[in-house]
C-alpha cells in the first residue's frame, strides 16, 4: 500500500483527530471561539492525549462503537472536572470538620486535665461544703475526667442504704444459686429463632406475673418460694438482655471482660430487692457504673440510685407515682415548646412514649456513650431536674423531624436515636438554653395528673 493511503488510515486508538471540519464539512471556528484557552490549544493541535485520564475515564468508548466526536470529548472532560472539583471540595470540607473536631477534642482534654486537679485538690476533699457551690456545677459542666468520674459519682449518689461489701457478697451468693437454678432448666444462648424469642416473652410474662401477684411488697414480705421464682425468671432476663447492652463495645457480651461482673451486679441486685426484681434498662445502668468503678461499688451505686424517689417510682412500676412525672414533663413541653406540644397532641404522642425509657436507662441507651456519660455527670451533680432539661433538649434538637412526623414516625425517631448523628456541642448548647426551676417543677409534680 502507498504512503498516501497510509496517511489516511486511522486506528481506533489514534491520538490525533481532524479538527478543521465536522461531518457536514463546515468549519468549527465558531465553536472554538467559545472554548477555554486550554481546550482551544487541544483543538488546534488535534491532540487528545491529555484528555484521556485513565482506561476507565469518561472519555473512553468501547472499540466496537464509533469514536467520540471532539465536542463529546470536551463536554465529558468538563463533566469529569466538575465531578473532581466537587469531590475535592467535599474532601476539603471533611478535612476542615475533622480538624475542627480534633481541636475541640484537644481543648476538652486540656480543660478536663485542669479541672481534675481542682476536683482532687479542692472539691473532693471538701465534698459536703463544696457540692452545692455554683463553681462546682460550672466545673462539672465541662464533664468529669475519667480518672475521677467514678469517685465523684459515688459521692453524688451516696450510700443512704448503708450497703457494705459483706452484704454484696451475701446477695452475690444468692445470685449464683439463682443462676444455677436457671441453667438447670434453660440453655443460655442468644435469641436466634422464633422459639428463642417466645422463650424470652414467656420469661418476661412470668416475671411480670410474679410482680403483679405480689404488688408493691417490701423485700422482707416475700416468702422463699416467691424469691426463688423471681430470682430465677429475672436471671433469665438479665442473661438475655446483656447481649443488647452496649453491643458495639463487646465487653459485656459473652466472652467480654465485664460480662461476668455485669451478671454479678444485676444478680445481686435482684436478690437484694425482690420487690423490684429485674426491670428492662437495668443492664444499661449497671454497665455504666461498671465502666467507671469495680463491681461492689457498681452494686452500691445502682442500689442507691434506684432507691431515690423519682427512679424508684419507675422501677417499681408505681401507677400512682409514674403519671405525676409524665404529666409534669407534658406540662413543661407545653410551656416551653408549644408548637411541638400541639403537634404531639394531634398525633397522640405524650411523655409516656419517650420519658420512661430515658429515665430507666438515664439516657445511656438513647444517646451516644460519650454524650450519655456527660449527661450522667450533670444529673448526679445538679439533680433529677437535669433529666428534664436533657429530655427537652433532645426534643428541641429533633424538632424539625418531629414536627412533620406521624405517630409511628415519632416512635421510630425515639427508638432509633442511637443510630442518629448527634453533635455533643450542639446538644449541650440546647441544654444550656433550657432553664427549669426545681421548686416550680416540684409544684408540677404535686398537681393532679391530667
Amino acid at each position: 500500500m502507498s504512503s498516501d493511503s497510509n496517511s489516511t488510515t486511522t486506528s481506533p486508538t489514534a491520538t490525533t483527530i481532524n479538527t478543521n471540519t465536522n461531518t457536514s464539512g463546515t468549519s468549527n471556528t465558531a465553536n472554538e471561539e467559545n472554548l477555554p484557552t486550554v481546550y482551544k490549544e487541544l483543538v488546534q493541535t488535534g491532540k487528545v492525549e491529555n484528555l484521556i485520564l485513565n482506561p476507565s475515564s469518561l472519555l473512553d468508548r468501547p472499540k466496537t462503537l464509533p469514536p467520540k466526536t471532539q465536542d463529546e470529548i470536551l463536554k465529558h472532560q468538563k463533566e469529569y472536572e466538575e465531578i473532581q472539583k466537587k469531590a475535592k471540595k467535599t474532601l476539603e470540607r471533611e478535612a476542615k470538620e475533622k480538624e475542627k473536631l480534633d481541636l475541640i477534642r484537644k481543648e476538652k482534654e486540656k480543660s478536663l486535665i485542669e479541672a481534675r486537679k481542682i476536683w482532687e485538690d479542692e472539691i473532693i476533699p471538701n465534698w459536703e461544703k463544696k457540692k452545692e457551690l455554683k463553681r462546682t456545677k460550672e466545673i462539672a459542666w465541662r464533664g468529669l475526667h475519667p480518672a475521677i468520674r467514678g469517685k465523684v459519682w459515688r459521692l453524688c449518689v451516696g450510700n443512704d442504704l448503708r450497703i457494705t461489701e459483706e452484704l454484696f457478697n451475701i446477695f452475690l451468693g444468692h445470685a449464683n444459686n439463682a443462676k444455677l437454678a436457671y441453667n438447670k432448666t434453660n440453655k443460655h444462648s442468644p435469641i436466634s429463632s422464633p422459639q428463642d424469642y417466645q422463650q424470652r416473652v414467656d420469661i418476661r410474662q412470668a416475671n411480670n406475673g410474679i410482680k403483679a401477684t405480689n404488688g408493691l411488697k417490701d423485700s422482707a414480705e416475700f416468702d422463699s418460694d416467691d424469691v426463688l421464682a423471681l430470682e430465677t425468671t429475672s436471671m433469665g432476663l438479665i442473661l438475655q438482655d446483656i447481649q443488647d447492652t452496649f453491643p458495639s463495645l463487646l465487653i459485656f457480651q459473652r466472652e467480654g471482660p465485664l460480662h461476668t461482673d455485669l451478671i454479678d451486679v444485676l444478680g445481686a441486685y435482684i436478690c437484694y430487692r425482690p420487690d423490684i426484681g429485674y426491670v428492662p434498662g437495668m443492664t444499661f445502668l449497671a454497665a455504666m457504673f461498671l465502666l467507671n468503678m469495680d463491681k461492689f461499688q457498681a452494686f452500691q451505686c445502682l442500689s442507691n440510685h434506684i432507691n431515690s424517689v423519682c427512679y424508684l417510682s419507675f422501677f417499681r412500676q408505681d401507677l400512682s407515682g409514674i403519671p405525676k412525672y409524665l404529666s409534669a414533663m407534658d406540662a413543661t413541653v407545653e410551656a416551653l415548646v408549644p408548637p411541638l406540644y400541639k403537634h404531639f397532641q394531634e398525633i397522640g404522642i405524650s411523655a409516656k412514649n419517650y420519658l420512661v425509657d430515658w429515665i430507666t436507662t438515664l439516657f445511656s441507651k438513647a444517646l451516644p456513650l460519650d454524650i450519655a456519660t456527660r449527661v450522667w455527670d450533670l444529673v448526679f451533680i445538679e439533680g433529677e431536674i437535669f433529666i428534664y432539661r436533657t429530655a427537652l433538649s433532645i426534643l428541641s434538637y429533633f424538632m424539625p423531624d418531629l414536627m412533620s412526623a406521624t405517630y409511628d414516625e415519632c416512635i421510630t425517631i425515639f427508638t432509633m436515636l442511637p443510630q442518629r448523628k448527634i453533635s455533643e456541642e450542639r446538644l449541650f448548647e440546647e441544654i444550656s438554653t433550657i432553664i427549669l426551676d426545681q421548686k416550680k417543677f416540684d409544684k408540677l409534680l404535686n398537681q393532679k395528673p391530667k
